[in-house]
């Protein structure tokens, strides 16, 4: 439950320091952090991506945007030099991570590619150069957690033409992206079914009608800041044999403009065998 989230971070801070055999100050480094571009060079109005590459040693892992039952969200935040935009983080599909007492988290083994597109703007001068910068946090589990952040630098010529570079790396992560179905009929039925049971509180009920070749069928709700999600069940609807996923929501005081839905990642796998994943805004009455 992410309101546990806080007492879950003190309490691995905690067990890292006073773990055995470690000596005074001494402390492992289970995630190396670095950035980098798809670009070779920063174009005029030319937009491209950059990321932050997280390299996970074996058998540590880091979280996802909803870290489940435990820990804490993986953050990176850029700064771009002035006339410069960039998008949301792109996040891969998440494993599930099962833990001691049926906890469940969600996060990332081995290594996690967090990018984003930037678009600079088209008066840029040929021959300058620019610096975009990254502060990356992130808590890395394993029998212990412990927490860490880097402060990354990354300084790309202007030119009037780029070459595509780190492809491969871009390439492998992007196809870990949730499938875009704008405008397209995803890959089954959807029946979402939301009962108000009090001021700002909600029962949801998810009926998900696979198509044929669909397998492991798993859905990841996404509370954010924004609210509190309890009580997640799945299993099968009796009525309809559609596989369904319930919890209930409550929606917390927002200081700017309220959500009006609740984010939700679907995951599933296709007939030949990879993950994917679908994202679907759960609406709410508020």
């Amino acid at each position: 439950m992410i309101r546990f989230t806080l007492l879950f971070f003190m309490t691995c801070s905690i067990l890292s320091a006073a773990r055995p055999g470690a000596t005074a100050g001494e402390q492992p480094r289970p995630v190396e952090a670095g950035i980098l571009a798809d670009v070779s060079a920063v174009t005029p109005g030319a937009p491209f991506d950059v990321g932050v590459l997280l390299k996970i040693d074996p058998h540590w892992h880091v979280y996802w945007k909803n870290p489940g039952d435990s820990g804490l969200p993986t953050s990176v935040v850029f700064t771009l030099p002035r006339g410069f935009t960039v998008s949301e983080l792109k996040w891969p599909i998440p494993s599930v991570f099962k833990g001691a007492g049926g906890l469940t988290d969600y996060g990332y083994e081995d290594s996690l590619l967090l990018s984003a597109r930037v678009t600079p703007p088209p008066d840029l001068e040929p021959g300058a150069s620019v610096k975009i910068t990254a502060l990356a946090s992130w808590v890395s589990c394993r029998d212990i957690c412990i927490p860490g952040k880097a402060e990354l630098e990354l300084e790309m010529p202007v030119s009037k033409s780029a070459r595509r570079v780190n492809t491969n790396l871009f390439s492998e992560w992007g196809a870990r992206l949730p499938v875009n179905y704008s405008g397209k009929t995803p890959p089954f039925e959807i029946d979402i079914k939301t009962v108000s049971k009090r001021e700002k509180e909600y029962s949801v009920v998810i009926l998900l009608g696979p198509k044929d070749g669909l397998s492991g069928i798993g859905l990841y709700p996404v509370p954010g800041s924004s609210f509190i999600v309890d009580d997640i069940a799945a299993g099968t609807d009796k009525g309809s044999g559609k596989i369904s996923a319930a919890f209930d929501v409550k929606v917390l005081p927002s200081r700017g403009q309220p959500q009006k839905g609740l984010e939700t990642l679907i995951v599933y796998t296709d007939e030949g065998g990879k993950r994917s994943g679908y994202e679907l805004q759960v609406p709410l009455s508020q």
